[in-house]
């Protein structure tokens, strides 16, 4: 359902950007362009999540940019989840 949620986000963005006037079209301007560069940053910060999960850094890069956090979370915790504990000695 969160994914949903995201594309309805962008949608309305992109068409209040484009299809809108005066402020409408200004806060659709700068709600794409800070949310991309968001996403771009948040793709930087997390490269070595995605080196670790394996798979093409091309797709990353594209769920990274659409769905965000979303995306990379669930990785992370579940590379998390695999990765021994630094204490135990097993």
């Amino acid at each position: 359902m969160q994914k949903q949620g995201i594309w309805i986000f962008w949608v309305a963005a992109v068409a209040a950007w484009l299809f809108g006037s005066g402020m409408v079209a200004t806060v659709g301007k700068w709600a794409t362009v800070l949310t991309l560069v968001a996403h771009v940053v948040e793709f930087v910060i997390n490269r070595s999540v995605f080196e670790r999960a394996g798979g093409s850094m091309g797709h990353h890069f594209v769920q990274t940019m659409i769905y965000g956090l979303f995306h990379w979370k669930p990785l992370k915790e579940g590379l998390d989840a695999e990765a021994p504990s630094a204490g135990s000695d097993s």
